[in-house]
């Protein structure tokens, strides 16, 4: 439409109309300055220093919003709306800085979309007109955006004082007659973008994350010199008090080795939502590496593994599919931790034991494989024993009427903070494997994921190449095992995570988990905003430990390590297939080597004082790093211990704990050493050798 009826509002000067400043700070309601009237903030806000010399409002991006319920309206000729906006993450979908639209079809709104691009929609003769920003805000910046409707003309979007884009359109403006306002929400309950299973991602009321300022609304035209004008009020604005958003795991640094009840901190407004109290956490820390085991509300207490460099990893969970889930049953899904809980059951110098137990559930909180008799659903219990080498085992058991039908066990997972993106933390080489012979191969995923994990052949040891000193491995047997459809194989089998990657790309990449409330279970991140997982495998199948009609139990070695992973497998044989060992003490019985603790058993029922025993240590079935769990022991509280009639101190390679059952007082025994020739161990046992204490076999750290 260009008929010369409709040009008379062309140059139509602006004529401040609304104008929410923020400036009054907590003193009362929000003032609009322009129309003399007050809001309300409703939901958690706090008022900070904007980008000039007042205050701006933080939305928090969970609850903060201002809402005016009718007022005065715009006319339909040309106008202008205008804002500062520092985001501290983009919304899961469009969430308004200012929304005058509450019908479709009339008024407008300035928005900002999950993909960080300013939106600008004005309603013209009863159809919705779009411009987008073509490029997306930088975050926890300031930044200027305005929208310019001009009667006769269309549309032009500005950012920083530059005209980013325009839509021409002769369509006149229909304004909203109730005058409505609202900011930092949604009107209604949008679906977050990037959804992949549509019936298991639900819609939600999206909030603004994010600092906003100055939002005003002119009748008429802002030109280009009234903008720059604004940017020169402010100068060069400080950079917005926004918190630091990194996954957190304590102090930096190493630390005395165990296991401690904590509260990890995100950031203040993720934190708030928690209705928990001051030890809802656990941290596994280590005297001799920085890295940590994180047991977290905010990965659902998913266990990871921290690197010094903040480089999350994790090996999953039991997951399941169908009879009455929708999507994905699994922990990611208990968003507020309702079924998931996490508890120490040891911590000494010697190890530290963590049970984390959780049910199977979908977003809607849905328990599925529920059993018609006794009404039980899908439950695991996993029991994670660690040693102060950074290597423990995970003992993983499904409980279940149906154990055999399809679950998962393990996904390579890495896990990302804010501003990481799966490139800046894997190499596109990011997976060795190894055998029990020694051999290995390194797979890349630079022009597309592996299509097969075969080699070197019957492979079972892992190591993930994150771009830190320490990598996150795992350990499982070489034997035969069930797949997925119960058919067998002679090898554990490890599937590539071949789906859901978006090029350029190597890798997928989600943010439905961690942190996320999103009622979904599977999103693509479409922006370094949220923390956020990428896997490389996924469904891992290998040999079971024990099955039961009501359960199904798997274990597997897992931890940190400087180590490649060929170099690995003497800790793998160490573990798999361990040296006889041999007691020689009167009364006390060798009970074998226990896989589930990474540990040689040894008891009496009169009860043990002094222990002597043989290792048959050989290259085929080496000793890395001793573990021995001596049953009622009424022995020192302290004893000595000689290797190969050489006394060792206590210290950091010769550790002692205890624990107490209902059944007995029990000693528990770390050293660190390798050997492939036989040890003659004595524990408690008074050292006549004349030789001064020594180190005589060669350290080993994982």
């Amino acid at each position: 439409m260009s008929d010369d009826k409709k040009l008379p509002t062309l140059k139509q000067p602006a004529s401040l109309m609304f104008h929410w400043s923020f400036d009054a700070g907590g003193a009362g309601p929000a003032q609009d300055l322009a129309s003399k009237r007050s809001d309300v903030i409703g939901g958690v806000h706090t008022f900070v220093r904007g980008p000039g010399k007042g205050l701006a409002l933080r939305f928090d991006g969970f609850t903060t919003f201002l809402e005016r319920a009718s007022g005065p309206a715009l006319t339909s000729g040309s106008f202008s709306v205008e804002a500062w906006i520092a985001p501290g993450a983009f919304p899961w979908c469009l969430a308004p800085i200012v929304d005058m639209a509450p019908k479709q079809g009339e008024g407008f709104h300035l928005s900002l979309d999950a993909y960080g691009h300013i939106v600008f929609s004005v309603a013209l003769d009863g159809e919705v007109v779009v411009v987008r920003s073509p490029e997306p805000l930088k975050l926890t910046t300031w930044h200027h955006v305005a929208g310019v409707y001009e009667a006769g003309r269309g549309l032009t979007l500005w950012v920083g004082g530059t005209q980013v884009t325009e839509q021409l359109h002769g369509g006149m403006f229909r304004p909203a007659v109730d005058g409505s306002a609202v900011l930092g929400r949604s009107r209604i309950e949008l679906a977050a973008t990037g959804g992949i299973r549509i019936a298991s991602h639900l819609p939600i009321t999206n909030y603004l994350d994010a600092l906003v300022d100055d939002v005003k609304v002119h009748q008429g035209i802002l030109s280009k010199s009234e903008i720059a004008s604004t940017l020169a009020a402010v100068g060069a604005p400080q950079p917005p008090p926004l918190p630091v958003r990194k996954l957190p795991s304590g102090a930096p640094g190493k630390g005395k080795f165990g296991a401690f009840y904590t509260r990890l901190s995100y950031y203040d407004a993720w934190d708030r939502r928690w209705r928990v109290g001051d030890h809802p956490d656990v941290v596994v820390r280590f005297d001799d590496e920085a890295y940590r085991l994180v047991f977290w509300r905010g990965t659902n207490y998913i266990p990871c593994w921290a690197s010094e460099e903040g480089i999350w990893y994790t090996n999953e969970f039991n997951e399941t599919w169908g009879h009455g889930a929708t999507g994905c049953a699994e922990p990611m899904s208990d968003k507020h931790c309702a079924y998931s809980h996490v508890r120490v059951i040891e911590s000494s110098d010697a190890r530290v034991v963590i049970h984390w137990r959780y049910a199977l559930v979908d977003v809607l909180g849905v328990r599925p494989r529920k059993d018609p008799v006794s009404k039980w659903s899908d439950w695991s219990d996993e029991v994670y024993t660690i040693y102060p080498d950074g290597t423990g085992t995970r003992k993983i058991t499904l409980h279940s009427t149906q154990p055999l039908d399809p679950h998962e066990f393990q996904e390579t997972i890495v896990v990302l903070s804010p501003g990481q993106r799966p490139d800046d933390v894997l190499d596109a080489e990011a997976l060795t494997m190894a055998n029990m012979a020694g051999e290995e191969h390194t797979y890349s995923w630079a022009g597309g994921p592996p299509q097969v994990i075969d080699k070197p052949d019957r492979c079972n040891v892992q190591v993930v190449n994150t771009k830190s000193a320490t990598k996150p491995f795992l350990i499982v047997s070489d034997g035969h095992c069930l797949k997925r459809d119960l058919s067998k194989s002679d090898r554990p089998v490890f599937p590539v995570y071949k789906n859901e990657i978006r090029p350029p790309q190597l890798f997928p990449w989600w943010n439905h988990w961690p942190t996320a409330e999103l009622p979904s279970d599977g999103r693509f991140a479409e922006a370094p905003d949220r923390a956020a997982h990428s896997s490389l495998l996924t469904g891992m199948e290998w040999e079971d430990y024990e099955v039961t009609p009501t359960s199904r139990t798997r274990v597997h070695l897992h931890g940190m390590s400087r180590k490649r992973a060929r170099d690995l497998v003497p800790l793998a044989k160490s573990w798999l297939h361990p040296a006889p060992l041999q007691v020689s003490s009167q009364g006390v019985r060798a009970e074998g080597y226990d896989i589930l603790e990474r540990a040689y058993v040894l008891s009496s029922e009169s009860g043990v004082t002094a222990i002597s025993a043989t290792v048959e240590a050989s290259r085929g079935n080496p000793v890395v790093n001793l573990a021995i769990i001596v049953r009622n022991w009424q022995g020192d509280t302290h004893p000595a211990l000689a290797i190969n009639g050489v006394s060792v101190a206590r210290g950091v390679d010769y550790r002692i704990g205890h624990r107490t059952l209902l059944e007995s007082e029990d000693l528990l025994v770390w050293i660190r050493l390798s050997a492939e020739q036989p040890l003659q161990l004595d524990i408690g046992v008074v050292s006549t050798a004349s030789e001064p204490a020594a180190k005589p076999i060669t350290k080993a750290k994982a």
